[in-house]
């Protein structure tokens, strides 16, 4: 059970979702029931399976108004269709009708006007849908109730008969919601915050594991060869020019401790993500418990507050590759026998600074280990040891046996925060020691000496290649001890939080609000955000996509990114502009890209319901209920072509194994109806596993309990109605194992005319997708960057006010940082995600460039890691000690000389944006920002020195041990790693968009010229010698 995951968590939801359609079928068997619906009784079975009742509480609900909204608008619509397409009947039939035959007479009108209404509802509603991904299953409820009574619409004669209908189809629906309603709430409920509580607990054993494993990875440095062990950095760019033809570079092999933590490092982004996304679900929800909407929040960024030096310390592995690359320690055997010396030196001096770091790495994994316990324990996260239980008890009973404890607390204790804070105290004083090894090894100090004695300008030295070298190795190693001291600083936080928990809770209890559970309701402002943002692009996150099989993330970036100024008109300035305003944006949504896919929707469903609207070909459609295969192009369309391939193949092998489930439930029990519906719950709840386990084949599983539904349900309603009242709609009867060909069949037609109207008559790729994905990527870094720069310059010059204040400058930029990093947690999954996708497409022409766009993604999550690093480090210290004024004086005077470096990196990845989203070519030599600008520029700062010695470098490394100088160090490091990887996204955007070249070169004699191939267009031009030709001209 345990190695096929089936822990009681799973089988419980794994219940819970075969009930709805159990009971769906069920009730089927009930006379009144089965008479009132009479042919369309399976139907509720099926929309209970598209209610998704396992979704948590406050996901279920959203999606259970819109899709009983869309139910009811479906309905009205419907009841337009087909009293518009009777009255063209009615005007233009010329005999009587004959209520003794099958079928009315053929009605071209009536066809018609079914038809023309059947394509505007369809295009209109998917146009929504491609616009919203919020109503995605709420569009396919719509799609149904269009698509069965637009087909039924020519063959209606009466107002009566089609009222009927309408009314049967909206009360089938709307019950199969009620059962999806009960099931949700009353069987095994799940709130959305338990989710979001699971998802926190989740992350808090991941970052457990990740400081273990960050233990392992630095002690296996002890031994090894930090620059000889090639990681999987960038694989797939060299470090030659535009169109450099050298060979590809071997793979590099990585060890296994870092290939440990980077996948966890993964999970815990990709983790924090579906927190941060679940978390508005989760502080909207009523619920019955102790923690608020605020408290949740406090509880993520707590745990936010020791993601992101966790995830610094794994940067390690980026800085020893950036380092073995640029001083080209890729030793083989005709290596330089200076350069093997030089590397041999630096690994023995690196190794011995790890062995330093053994014992702190030791203690930190024991803080963070026992201090996210502890949060977990007292925040009813993890569940309480016995020994604590029996120890609150006695404590509040005033019994504590002080000897038996040994003087030690462990997690759960209510005196443990004050221990975790001894420990981290003692784990300061060790920061010391390894800055004092590493200038016992330069020789900078003697034995006995401290870092102060240090000798004076060391650092100070010009061109000199030793001092800088030296210089760099200081910041990396105070990076690495800035990043662990600030990890313990916010576990001392955390401990701090843990213990005003306890507080309140004691507080609680002692006026008896604690006894019990309370209900927790949230504020009218929650509600009416939630009502509204099911209308915004802004609430779009991972349970709302544009496919109901699709995982992908979509994200709001922001108007500034979609929206572009028109360089044809200047703004309105009265009514009859406006107006015209209002015509133009008209023409802009017909246009747009929702509405060409609403087009191809239409199209594809018009392909199949073409058979019903033509006389001869009218009963065929009927009798052979082709309606479903509409419904299945409802369900399969989707915008791009990888994912129509992916999800033609899964909907076919899903169909297949529910006809086969169908036979076996259907004969195991040789007919008997209560052993057929048991095997069907059972079958039901298989699936659900799948379902659960492998979301990535979400396609399958889904399109499988649908058709077992569809199968067994038509089967058991004719059972009870008799075969002439199934026969009734001019459907004959089929027996199971001629049902269950046809269907497959059927699903198949539609899946393979959603297939086709996919890729025709242009295909939108997963590869197009995947494109725009990353242009918003650039956008959202740009975007980021920008604000964690004016966090820097407020909190340089204190104007941000206090950030606990709402209104202050403070806390919006905190608020913009955390709505841009969440943003960015959801995009950069689903990169991988459209790479995936990517490889069902067919190539046709030259190869997909896999490779560079990995190699783009992969430094675009780096550069986001970075850059979340200097954002924590530049806000999580309030206050600063007396003597870090100077530092802070210092850098507020260098914002203005190194200004230009931000406005490069902001104006580069801008750069790289635009040309990304509209395959333009890059312009020529885009300036990238030198990485150590701000250090030449700090060097030319002195600090005023004691009476009688001249005023002393910032950077001399004396003060190597002040917080300053270990906070400059963070910012530098990672402000170089930010450098780097800019540098190499430039190389590998201009790869694949290319580059304007506007030079001129000499080929052979002086009278001829000839110019420079632009590299988007490749066009070359003979120029004569004014300069002139046919392509390109200055």
């Amino acid at each position: 059970m345990a190695r096929l995951g089936l822990d009681q968590v799973t089988l419980l939801m794994m219940f819970k979702g075969a009930v709805a359609p159990t009971i769906a079928i069920s009730i089927l068997q009930s006379k009144e029931v089965a008479e009132y619906y009479t042919t369309l009784g399976y139907l509720i079975g099926i929309i209970s399976i598209l209610s998704l009742s396992i979704l948590p509480r406050g996901k279920f609900l959203q999606t259970l108004t819109l899709n009983v909204l869309f139910a009811c608008a479906g309905a009205a619509i419907a009841l337009l269709i087909m009293w518009s397409a009777l009255q063209a009947r009615l005007h233009t039939e010329s005999r009587p009708l004959d209520p003794s035959t099958g079928l009315p007479p053929y009605n071209p009108s009536q066809s018609v006007v079914s038809a023309v209404w059947l394509f505007f509802v369809i295009w209109f509603a998917n146009t929504i849908r491609a616009k919203y991904p919020t109503m995605n299953v709420p569009v396919i409820v719509f799609s149904i109730f269009t698509n069965i009574s637009a087909t039924y619409s020519p063959i209606m004669t009466s107002n009566a008969a089609f009222e009927s209908l309408v009314k049967r189809l909206l009360t089938a629906m709307l019950t199969a919601f009620g059962i999806g309603f009960a099931c949700s709430l009353l069987i095994i409920p799940v709130p959305s915050r338990k989710v979001s509580f699971g998802q926190i607990k989740g992350m808090m054993m991941l970052l457990r594991g990740a400081v273990k494993q960050e233990k392992v990875y630095m002690q296996s440095l002890e031994r090894e060869d930090m620059f000889a062990i090639l990681h999987n950095v960038s694989s797939a760019v060299d470090g030659g020019g535009w169109n450099n033809q050298s060979k590809k570079s071997p793979e590099p092999v990585t060890a296994a401790e870092a290939t440990a933590l980077k996948a966890t490092i993964a999970n815990i982004r990709q983790l924090a993500g579906k927190v941060q996304a679940d978390l508005a679900f989760a502080k909207r929800d009523f619920s019955w418990g102790k923690h608020g909407a605020s408290d949740l929040r406090d509880i993520f960024l707590n745990l936010r507050a020791c993601l992101i030096p966790v995830v610094g310390i794994s940067t390690v592995i980026d800085i020893f590759q950036v380092v073995a690359e640029k001083r080209e320690w890729a030793t083989d055997e005709h290596t330089p026998a200076e350069v093997l010396a030089e590397k041999i030196e630096e690994k023995r001096m690196w190794n011995e600074v790890m062995k330093q770091l053994h014992e702190p790495f030791e203690a930190l994994s024991q803080i963070v280990d026992q201090g996210l316990e502890h949060a977990g324990i007292q925040l009813e996260i993890f569940p309480r040891p016995k020994a604590a239980k029996k120890g609150k008890k006695d404590s509040a009973n005033g019994d504590i046996d002080v000897e038996a404890k040994g003087g030690l607390s462990k997690p759960g204790d209510s005196d443990f925060a004050k221990t975790l804070d001894a420990k981290v105290k003692i784990l300061k004083d060790v920061k010391g020691k390894v800055l004092k090894i590493w200038a016992k090894e330069r020789g900078l100090i003697g034995d006995t000496e401290e870092p102060e004695s240090m000798r004076e300008g060391y650092f100070e030295a010009e061109d000199d290649v030793d001092r800088r070298r030296d210089q760099g190795q200081l910041f990396l190693l105070l990076y690495i001890e800035k990043l662990a001291s600030t990890f313990l600083h916010h576990m001392n936080e955390t401990a701090e939080a843990v213990q005003s928990f306890v507080i309140y809770a004691d507080e609680r209890i002692a006026n008896g609000s604690m006894s019990k559970n309370h209900l927790i309701v949230p504020k009218w402002k929650k509600l009416r955000k939630w009502a509204a943002a099911m209308l915004k692009d802004e609430d779009a996150s991972s349970e709302n996509t544009a496919d109901l099989f699709d995982s992908s993330n979509v994200v709001y970036v922001g108007d500034g990114f979609s929206e572009k100024k028109d360089p044809e008109h200047l703004p309105a300035s009265n009514w009859f502009e406006r107006l015209g305003n209002g015509i133009r944006a008209m023409n802009r949504f017909f246009g747009s890209q929702q509405s060409f896919f609403g087009i191809r929707v239409a199209c594809a469903t018009m392909t199949i319901a073409i058979v019903n609207f033509l006389e001869p070909t009218q009963a065929f459609f009927v009798k052979q209920r082709l309606v479903w295969a509409m419904i299945i192009v409802s369900i399969s369309m989707t915008e791009t072509s990888g994912q129509s391939i992916f999800g033609f193949f899964c909907r076919i092998a899903g169909t297949a194994a529910a006809m086969v489930l169908s036979l076996i439930a259907w004969y195991i029990v040789d007919k008997n109806i209560p052993g057929i519906i048991v095997f069907y719950a059972l079958f039901i709840m298989c699936i659900h596993y799948f379902f659960l386990k492998y979301p990535q084949f979400i396609p399958a599983w889904m399109i499988s309990m649908v058709t077992l539904t569809m199968i067994i349900g038509y089967q058991l309603q004719v059972i009870k109605i008799g075969i002439a009242v199934a026969e009734s709609n001019s459907q004959p009867f089929y027996p199971i194992y001629e049902f269950g060909p046809y269907r497959l069949a059927t699903v198949a037609g539609g899946a393979l005319v959603a297939f086709i109207w996919t890729i025709f008559p242009s295909p939108i790729t997963d590869r197009t997708w995947l494109r725009r994905d990353l242009s918003a990527t650039m956008y959202l870094l740009a975007h980021y960057f920008t604000a964690i720069n004016e966090t820097l310059k407020s909190r340089l010059h204190d104007t941000g006010g206090d950030p606990n204040v709402k209104t202050s400058p403070a806390h919006k930029l905190a608020k913009i940082r955390r709505k841009l990093f969440g943003k960015l947690l959801l995009i950069l999954p689903s990169l991988s995600q459209h790479a995936n996708f990517q490889r069902f497409e067919p190539t046709i022409g030259g190869k997909f460039p896999r490779e560079t766009y990995l190699d783009i993604i992969q430094r675009a999550t780096r550069i986001t890691s970075y850059l979340t690093l200097i954002s924590h480090s530049v806000t999580w210290t309030p206050h600063h000690a007396q003597q870090d004024r100077a530092w802070i004086e210092a850098l507020s005077l260098l914002l203005t000389d190194v200004s230009s470096t931000k406005d490069t990196i902001i104006c580069a990845l801008a750069l790289l944006s635009n040309s990304l989203l509209n395959g333009h070519p890059l312009p020529p030599h885009i300036p990238v920002p030198k990485p150590y600008e701000l250090t030449r520029q700090l060097e030319k700062l002195k600090l005023p020195g004691s009476p009688g010695q001249r005023p002393m470098n910032l950077l001399d490394a004396k003060n190597m041990s002040e917080n300053g100088y270990a906070e400059f160090a963070v910012l530098q490091v990672c402000s170089s790693l930010v450098c780097d990887d800019l540098e190499g996204l430039i190389k590998s955007v201009g790869k694949l968009v290319g580059v304007v070249d506007f030079s001129f070169r000499v080929e052979s004699s002086a009278g001829s010229l000839r110019s420079g191939m632009a590299t988007a267009v490749n066009t070359d031009s003979d120029a004569d010698i004014h300069g002139r030709g046919k392509g390109k001209r200055d």
